[in-house]
């Protein structure tokens, strides 16, 4: 009874760290104080999971207009669509949360379109000054967000982002209108759009435009607007849901506009094999990542084609100067490119072949769980579970530092019990 006792409690010991940081994986709320709007306003900040282990890595940034409503469902799209699919880079994501329904209306509500148009009391240009005075700022001197910015909106949200984008197009890279209310105020945006959309001129911007089966929303009003005006700096696209509602669109025309955007990022395997030489996947990689102003590492299943073709072609010998070269050209593909060097040489060759090659960049992937992972690995498979365990503890005490996913902890902790 006793045994039965302290295998609970130690139960109960694991469960509320890791219920901890699985409850803290949704990132983190801040405050801040708006001059613009004279209030306190709050942001929920999600960090890519390989946030802190990447140290050299960049982040685009999306900003989520509706925070609270949106931010879930999003953060889990992008766990799946990034994180665990990288189909697209990871990315930092923003919600930018209101103040209830009747201000979060104001707030989207542009104040007047033109004098032609119904006036309303929206304060919708405050608002853009919050963001891109307060909030946009705020994120590039505390995080290392990159260059490219997309501003996402749903609805009246979306009926934001529009106006932004006529008003402010510099402020962001991509603007995402989902089943945005263009109907509002006798379809005002409209009329500001025919107005601004031919004289306005701004570096090349992204739009997505959206909706679902909905009708009255006015949207194919702007969308013949700017078919008409066919504005040259403006890439717009329109994709219609008709099997989808007015809440259920948003996740998916999201996930759809961010899978169009980065569509170079993900190389599937049929086509992995098209790229004549290990050198002109990472040139792609070099090109995308120069195009679109970040650095991170490149997704796994390309790193992988990399040794994968050297070892096919017999062509071994050559890997190390490859790999110094990649990674002077890639600094934040340095630890996918060792890791999996090791996992290579530990098959082809021996675990213990593969350990120097891990214990010689410890110090500078100390903080990232994968790598303690894989060097517990090889130490299991040189069957020294003492040293197993020891970065698997080590791995355990990252993840917890780091807020890491559940999963996570699930995998570490069957480790840690099977090298004791």
């Amino acid at each position: 009874m006793k045994k039965y006792s302290i295998v609970f409690m130690l139960f109960l010991l694991v469960y509320s760290v890791v219920g901890k940081a699985a409850s803290l994986g949704l990132g983190d709320r801040v405050s801040i104080y708006s001059k613009v709007l004279s209030t306190d306003r709050e942001l929920q900040v999600l960090l890519p999971e390989n946030y802190y282990a990447n140290t050299t890595s960049t982040y685009p940034v999306i900003y989520l207009i509706d925070g609270d409503y949106n931010f879930h469902g999003v953060s889990g799209m992008l766990d799946l669509l990034a994180n665990k699919g990288q189909l697209i880079p990871d990315v930092i994501l923003v919600g930018i949360a209101d103040k209830g329904t009747s201000q979060y209306h104001e707030y989207m509500t542009p104040s007047v379109f033109d004098l032609k148009a119904k006036p309303s009391k929206g304060k919708a240009a405050d608002f853009m000054r919050f963001i891109t005075e307060e909030v946009k700022p705020y994120i590039e001197s505390n995080y290392r967000s990159a260059e490219s910015s997309t501003l996402v909106g749903h609805s009246m949200g979306g009926l934001f982002v529009l106006n932004m984008l006529l008003e402010k197009p510099s402020a962001f890279n991509n603007y995402v209108a989902i089943s945005p209310s263009v109907w509002v105020a006798d379809q005002g945006i409209v009329a500001k759009a025919k107005e601004k959309l031919s004289k306005v001129q701004h570096s090349p911007v992204s739009l997505f435009l959206s909706l679902a089966d909905e009708t009255r929303m006015g949207q194919y009003d702007f969308i013949n607007t700017l078919d008409l005006t066919q504005p040259n700096n403006i890439n717009w696209q329109f994709k219609h849901y008709p099997d989808e509602n007015h809440n259920s669109v948003g996740i998916i025309a999201l996930r759809d506009s961010l899978k169009t955007l980065y569509k170079p990022w993900y190389i599937a395997e049929n086509k992995l094999a098209t790229f004549k030489t290990p050198a002109s996947i990472v040139e792609h990689y070099q090109n995308i990542m120069t195009e679109f102003g970040f650095s991170q590492p490149m997704p796994s299943a390309s790193v992988q084609e990399l040794f994968r073709r050297h070892y096919r072609n017999k062509n071994v010998a050559s890997l190390p100067n490859f790999i110094a070269e990649t990674i002077k050209e890639l600094p934040a593909s340095k630890q996918a490119l060792i890791t999996m060097q090791a996992k290579y040489v530990a098959h082809f060759d021996s675990p213990k072949a593969s350990l120097p090659l891990l214990t010689a960049v410890e110090k500078e992937f100390s903080q990232s769980i994968d790598y303690l992972k894989a060097l517990a690995s090889t130490y299991e498979k040189l069957e020294d579970k003492a040293m197993a365990h020891k970065y698997y503890q080590k791995a355990f005490v990252v993840a917890e530092k780091q807020k890491a996913n559940q999963w996570q902890f699930n995998i570490i902790n069957a480790k840690l019990v099977a090298t004791k």
